[in-house]
């Protein structure tokens, strides 16, 4: 029983110090130690075990009964309801407070007067309209000679991008010029005219928020819709709009620097009346911004669409509705705050929440003027052909999807800026932080991958707007005419071949930033590879065909090919096909594979060989100048010396049949060319011959009668017989051209 009791003896105190230690004053290691070896020379190795593991077991916290359970969250409709009553009453209790804040602002009016007096007053106000006074000189003197150093009058601007970009930036320099000088020198003159105090404190606060706000908000605006300056304007709109949108920023500068100048005087802590001002000034701010909003609304729709002449409907759809869409986010944005206000939750301050809204509704205007200069900075085609006026409109969609995405990307790290966020802020962490993490590097490598993509089809088109000029074929390309160059006929290959890549690379890499191993994905890629080799190999020996032939440079788009028999110009060259076009119409369709043998009729020129069938009695030396005289002539027409290779020249007798003597001429061409050559030369040579009283051959049936004589008429014995002798004649040679 000796052992029970030291057992529990030695347990409440060691309870107690336990406790004493938890509620009072620690007890040190040293005494610890000490009680220790008391006991455990008291007791047995059994009794000190016994004891150890009794303290184990009730050291564990037990509970005490006596716990409440944790309180009940509140509902979503109760929320919701907690959240609208904390507003309202914030609302009504900022209303009220009206009446305190009108109070405070003639307080300090009140106080500003009678701690100077009327003498004091009257000094202050000289003083400070001398510094303003000094400070717009010198701003009108620092404009007017940076706006002489670089001029932008009316006269020497032209429809040039260039010339209106240096007219731009000089009006811009000059403005910004002057309210520097405006600024700087007003503060100078304050610093010398006024002694250190409040007196001076509250002039600069007066020239740096009541004065520089509207200023600034001034020479924005100008720059921006040049409301008196149409031919200087960034954007497509009337003179109203522009005059109305200029004239209301300013006015709002004006609120603003005078809101912040009140805010400042009713000093430094919080207060019901500052809160109240607040409460009233962002009020009236946001509804004057959905009040020019929509008085200008037509106007700002103008604006969206810019000057093209072809609008698409998605571009119109959004110029109709961005205004209505823009009075709701700045309401959204004003009852937003309000509401994290009132329920004591920490936001962002109101300035950069505006700040952010007004970053995103401008956002739609900013692509406008993005557009505007695209369109100037893009250069017309080289050539009228449709693909390089298809090339060229690519290339303007590209530049204007590749500024969208850099746009965005501003725009996005700075409305972050502003509400506080950062990349740095996605690092490792928990949960929510990996995903948010891992979803930022998926969207970076996507908005990679595209910009790439878009590289990749302005260097295309630029290279089909260079390669496709405009290309005269003639009127009668029947065959054999001109095909583009080797490059214009690769590229679109080339095009999908770097699509394709581009694609499968972005997709690869942006799944693997989600935490998804590849590896298997790209092994079965490989046996899915395979199993396609095996399975199509004529697809393969098409592709493989094709390759070789694209190699050799055997055929292009719009050339005449004769492949085995099949005959037509080339109008696409696909991956495992060609698609030719015949001369009457129909589409041949054949692969790679089954080309055996190609002829090209279009590669570097075309001889054409003509007849012409003349009497036996015709001067043959006669013939042989006028074609000479035909060819020197098409050599010295504008119309053909460029596509004439070689001159049009008689090459003699070539065959003499019971009709005539058959001539021969010819002339060598560039392909596509020789048939509006052929017709010009048909007509000369005939126009030629009447002059020179020279026939075509003619067929004709000589009937021989004996005993007739020549110069007695014919009899309708005889009559009848030449006319069966010219039928039996006329017979003979039908059934001999038949095949």
């Amino acid at each position: 029983m000796l052992y029970v009791r030291t057992i529990l003896a030695t347990f409440f105190i060691v309870v107690s110090s336990l406790s004493a230690y938890s509620q009072t004053s620690p007890v040190s290691v040293l005494e610890v130690q000490n009680t220790v070896n008391n006991l455990h020379s008291q007791l047995n190795e059994e009794q000190f075990d016994a004891l150890a593991s009794f303290l184990d077991v009730m050291s564990v916290e037990q509970p005490t009964g006596t716990a409440t359970p944790d309180a009940e969250k509140p509902g979503l409709a109760a929320l919701i309801s907690q959240t609208a009553t904390n507003f309202a009453d914030s609302a009504g209790k900022n209303i009220r407070d009206i009446p305190l804040v009108i109070k405070s602002a003639f307080a300090a009016g009140y106080g500003f007067f009678e701690t100077r007096g009327m003498s004091g007053v009257l000094l202050f106000l000289g003083s400070f309209a001398v510094a303003v006074a000094a400070g717009l000189g010198a701003g009108r003197l620092a404009s007017i000679g940076v706006g002489r150093l670089k001029p932008h009058s009316q006269d020497q601007i032209t429809d040039n991008l260039t010339s209106q970009l240096r007219a731009l930036v000089s009006r811009l320099a000059a403005d910004a010029a002057g309210l520097i000088a405006f600024i700087i020198v007003s503060l100078l003159v304050v610093k010398f005219v006024f002694a250190d105090g409040p007196d001076k404190s509250l002039a600069v606060a007066l020239i740096l928020v009541v004065l520089a706000v509207p200023l600034i908000a001034r020479v924005v605006f100008r720059f921006l819709l040049a409301p008196h300056r149409p031919d200087l304007r960034t954007v497509t709109t009337d003179d109203w709009t522009a005059q109305f949108i200029y004239r209301n920023f300013v006015m709002f500068g004006v609120v603003t620097g005078l809101a912040f100048f009140l805010n400042t005087q009713l000093g430094v802590n919080p207060s019901d009346e500052k809160d109240s001002l607040r409460f009233c000034i962002g009020l009236l701010l946001h509804a004057w911004i959905v009040y020019i909003t929509w008085r200008a609304r037509g106007g700002l729709t103008s604006i969206l669409l810019g000057d093209d002449s072809e609008q698409t409907s998605g571009l119109e759809r959004m110029a109709s509705w961005w205004p209505k869409v823009s009075m709701i986010l700045v309401s959204l944005n004003w009852l937003t705050q309000q509401l994290l206000l009132a329920n004591d939750v920490s936001t962002i301050p109101p300035s950069r929440s505006l700040a952010g809204l007004v970053l995103i509704v401008a956002a739609p205007f900013l692509d406008t003027m993005l557009r505007g200069f695209v369109k100037h900075l893009v250069p017309d085609p080289k050539g009228t052909s449709e693909v390089a006026l298809n090339a060229v409109e690519q290339i303007k969609h590209s530049y204007v999807r590749v500024g969208r995405v850099v746009l965005a990307a501003v725009l996005v790290l700075t409305i972050g800026k502003l509400w506080g966020l950062s990349l740095s802020d996605f690092e490792e962490g928990t949960l929510g932080q990996n995903i948010a993490a891992n979803g930022v590097q998926f969207l970076l490598v996507v908005a990679v991958g595209y910009i790439v993509w878009e590289f990749a089809n302005l260097w295309v088109n630029n290279k089909l707007s260079e390669e496709l000029p405009d290309a005269e074929q003639g009127e009668e390309t029947e065959a054999g005419g001109a095909g583009k160059s080797r490059l214009a006929s690769v590229l679109p290959l080339i095009h999908m071949a770097l699509q394709a890549t581009i694609v499968t690379i972005t997709a690869l890499l942006a799944i693997s930033q989600l935490g998804i191993n590849i590896a298997p994905l790209l092994a079965g890629a490989g046996v899915l590879g395979l199993a396609i080799g095996f399975g199509a190999q004529t697809l393969v020996k098409d592709v493989v065909s094709g390759v070789f032939f694209l190699l050799d440079d055997a055929f292009r788009v719009g050339e005449f090919v004769d492949v085995g028999g099949t005959l037509g110009s080339i109008e696409n060259i696909s991956v495992r096909s060609l698609r030719l076009r015949d001369a009457t119409g129909p589409v041949h369709i054949v692969p790679y594979g089954e080309i055996a043998k190609l002829t090209n009729h279009s590669r570097d020129y075309v001889i054409m060989k003509l007849k012409f069938t003349v009497p036996f009695e015709t001067d043959l030396e006669k013939v042989r100048k006028i074609f000479k005289r035909i060819g020197q002539d098409l050599m010295e027409n504008p119309a053909h010396s460029e596509n004439l290779l070689a001159p049009f020249k008689s090459q003699g007798v070539a065959d003499v049949n019971d009709v005539g003597i058959v001539l021969r001429g010819k002339f060598t061409a560039k392909p596509g060319t020789q048939f509006t050559i052929r017709k010009d030369i048909y007509n000369m040579v005939q126009k030629a011959f009447d002059e020179n009283g020279i026939q075509f051959a003619r067929k004709e049936v000589r009937v021989s009668m004996s005993g007739a004589d020549d110069d007695a008429p014919l009899g309708e014995t005889q009559t009848k017989a030449v006319a069966a002798a010219g039928a039996e004649a006329a017979d003979t040679d039908s059934n001999q051209q038949k095949p």
